[in-house]
């Protein structure tokens, strides 16, 4: 995901981007900028932001660097954050599915009454021939 697409989720929550800039403590015109690609947020306004959307701290960071960053070699290294993230969320679904599926029922008791118990019946067959 873009930084673009972070934002604008704030937004959404937020209401208004001028509300948005308020809660990050920047201007409108500062989202606007960074929203169209031509900067990036210093990392504490990355935090606060993915605070507030509930996403990842790591993935925000890296898309806000990757609208300003020239170098190959650090712009792979970003990317790299997304598909780590990727792949541990991938894990947990496995993981969840597998250890969340139904299983059956356990019964702790019959419906039927005790004295209709096969086992019940038998046990009591034998302590009478045992008197």
């Amino acid at each position: 995901m873009d930084i673009k697409n972070y934002i604008e989720t704030a937004e959404k929550k937020a209401g208004k981007q001028i509300e948005l800039a308020k809660m990050l403590g920047i201007s409108d015109a500062y989202i606007r900028m960074v929203k169209a690609g031509k900067r990036g947020f210093p990392d504490d306004i990355c935090i606060q932001l993915a605070d507030y959307i509930q996403a990842d701290r790591l993935e925000v960071i890296a898309a806000s660097n990757l609208v300003t960053e020239k170098d190959e070699r650090k712009r792979k290294i970003f990317e790299s954050c997304f598909n780590r993230a990727a792949s541990v969320a991938t894990t947990a679904v496995i993981i969840s599915i597998l250890t969340l599926s139904q299983t059956s029922p356990v019964y702790a008791g019959s419906k039927q009454s005790i004295y209709n118990n096969t086992n019940y019946t038998q046990l009591q067959a034998q302590e009478i021939q045992e008197e």
